[in-house]
């Protein structure tokens, strides 16, 4: 298979670490820019059987080339989707579904809010209400002006968003799957710090894999999950390909790829 890398989408660390994982296993790739405000990327290779990493915008790149497996982000990339499959075992299934254009709709001072579908509008996070009227201004700024220079955005006043009480979390880890299997994991987060280990409480493995045998996104996604007061949930599930690394096994992952998704 052939990989088309962006260029500058992932943190420097977990950049490299997926091109050691490549030279390595001698996987054929290019890297890419992708520029903010242009449709354009120059693409070098006429393969198909292309499986790409980086930034929502490749989707709509490899669904132009008809790369196979290409991009994995689908209409189930989608909180008002998957919740029907994982219920209470989601983090924030209190949330309270809203517009973006909506003005008012929360009363607690704290709360957390995020896209439902996995399209990197805004990361997740906690806002007051100044914070988020702020993000929202700009957001719908911002689109309104790209609309206006004829650039694609799925971002407008309808966009769906989550919001949701403020949970105690004590550390958060990412899985990454590939054909119902779960290939390799890293915890990211430990409370409140930035913390990389791929040392995985073997009780979290067991939790996503029966989460997976629930439901699939699609031949390959990514399952976050958190350790709460009430055991691990599911924070989301998002696209494989624009996922950050962390501390993943990156060869495990390629060669899982290589060996399942061809």
């Amino acid at each position: 298979m052939y990989y088309v890398v962006q260029e500058d989408t992932f943190r420097e660390e977990n950049y490299n670490n997926l091109i050691i994982a490549l030279d390595r296993l001698q996987l054929p790739y290019e890297i890419v820019q992708v520029l903010p405000f242009t449709e354009d990327i120059d693409i070098k290779t006429n393969r198909t059987d292309v499986f790409p990493f980086g930034a929502v915008k490749l989707s709509r790149v490899s669904a132009e080339y008809d790369w196979k497996p290409g991009s994995q982000l689908n209409d189930n990339h989608d909180y008002m989707v998957y919740k029907d499959y994982y219920k209470d075992n989601l983090l924030n299934y209190d949330s309270k579904i809203i517009k973006l254009g909506d003005r008012d709709f929360f009363s607690k001072p704290r709360f957390f809010a995020r896209p439902t579908k996995d399209t990197k509008i805004f990361t997740g996070r906690e806002f007051d209400m100044g914070e988020y009227r702020d993000t929202r201004d700009t957001l719908l700024f911002n689109a309104k002006i790209a609309r206006e220079d004829g650039f694609h955005t799925v971002l407008d006043e309808d966009t769906e968003i989550q919001i949701s009480s403020i949970k105690k979390i004590y550390n958060e880890i990412r899985f990454w799957v590939v054909k119902g299997e779960v290939i390799t994991a890293s915890q990211y987060r430990l409370g409140n710090r930035l913390v990389l280990d791929e040392n995985v409480d073997k009780e979290a493995y067991t939790f996503c894999k029966k989460m997976v045998k629930l439901f699939e996104l699609n031949d390959a996604f990514v399952m976050d999950l958190a350790l709460t007061e009430n055991g691990y949930k599911i924070i989301e599930c998002g696209c494989i390909n624009s996922a950050g690394f962390y501390r993943a096994d990156m060869q495990k992952l390629l060669i899982s790829i290589e060996e399942k998704m061809i």
